[in-house]
């Protein structure tokens, strides 16, 4: 039992062997736990990746402003409107869906022992990846399809606004091209 003790002692009086071994193993736990540099993205590619954020960022406020200029376009065109102005709001920005490669893997294990047990086992693996545009994925992802923002009301202020006729008559037109309920369109009258 004496040696459990003296093995439990710890020796302030090593050699210089073993302080320079200590020493170095410290280094080196150091050297480790220091954080690696950032690497710098190569300046190639950060204005592509630029204006593909700029472009996601600025679509709901670019469809927003085209479809106002279509509608606005439109109502100045039909009789008894007059000037018209159109505001509509979006409830969030349109949605992107890239193309997918997926690939599934399904392994079925079945064991039985001596004693006349079985075992099974059942294990799926599925693989996802973006697809990318051009050769080694330097262009940006393959989109799938565009899922246009959904509109949340739409206030139209027109000169003949007054009239109840007009009123109905927008009403219908922004719910049958935009599928608005009637409650999410108001038509106000425009005053100078």
């Amino acid at each position: 039992m004496k040696w459990r003790i003296n093995m439990w002692k710890f020796n302030l009086k090593m050699d210089r062997d073993k302080w320079l071994m200590v020493t170095a193993a410290g280094i080196c736990l150091l050297i480790l736990a220091i954080p690696p540099k950032k690497t710098q993205v190569p300046a190639s590619r950060e204005p592509v990746e630029s204006t593909q954020q700029n472009q996601w960022t600025s679509s709901g406020k670019t469809y927003e402003k085209q479809m106002e200029d279509r509608v606005k376009a439109l109502l100045s065109t039909v009789d008894g409107v007059g000037k018209v102005d159109v505001m509509i709001v979006l409830k969030a920005s349109g949605e992107k869906v890239m193309h997918v490669d997926r690939s599934t893997s399904t392994t079925d294990t079945a064991e039985s022992s001596p004693d006349g047990t079985e075992k099974k086992t059942a294990a799926k693996e599925v693989n996802e990846s973006t697809v990318m545009e051009g050769s080694g994925g330097e262009g940006g992802p393959v989109v799938e399809k565009e899922l246009m923002p959904e509109i949340q009301g739409i206030v139209i202020s027109a000169e003949g606004g007054g009239s109840p006729v007009i009123k109905e008559e927008i009403s219908g037109a922004m719910e049958a091209l935009f599928h608005v309920p009637r409650h999410k369109i108001r038509v106000l009258k425009r005053v100078e």
